[in-house]
């Protein structure tokens, strides 16, 4: 177990960081809205090319648009990979938000 947490820490560690927000802001958001983007977060988790992407940091979802944040503004094939977030449904959209160049 120990050797799969570790193989997918970069999935394990978006996973807990939208629990943690999720339980903080289940009054202030709809249910709908979180499950929405956990269906995202699966769509992710389940591709073995983003879910262990170094590039992204964490993802976010609001009204159909999901938000990458990334630590590069360079990335390997974004188009084809960002494509494939576009196809989850209920995804309208895909920013990018490169914490270099956000300040954070």
């Amino acid at each position: 177990m120990a050797a799969a947490l570790w193989a997918n820490r970069r999935d394990v560690t978006r996973w807990w960081s939208f629990l943690r927000r999720a339980v903080t802001n289940s009054r202030n958001q709809p249910l709908s809205e979180t499950i929405k983007e956990a269906r995202v977060r699966a769509a992710v988790s389940a591709d073995p090319l983003l879910r262990r992407d170094p590039v992204i940091d964490d993802l976010s979802y609001d009204a159909g648009v999901v938000t990458l944040r990334t630590n590069t503004p360079s990335w390997p094939d974004r188009e084809h990979l960002l494509r494939r977030l576009r196809t989850v449904p209920g995804v309208t959209d895909v920013v990018l938000l490169d914490r270099a160049f956000a300040g954070s």
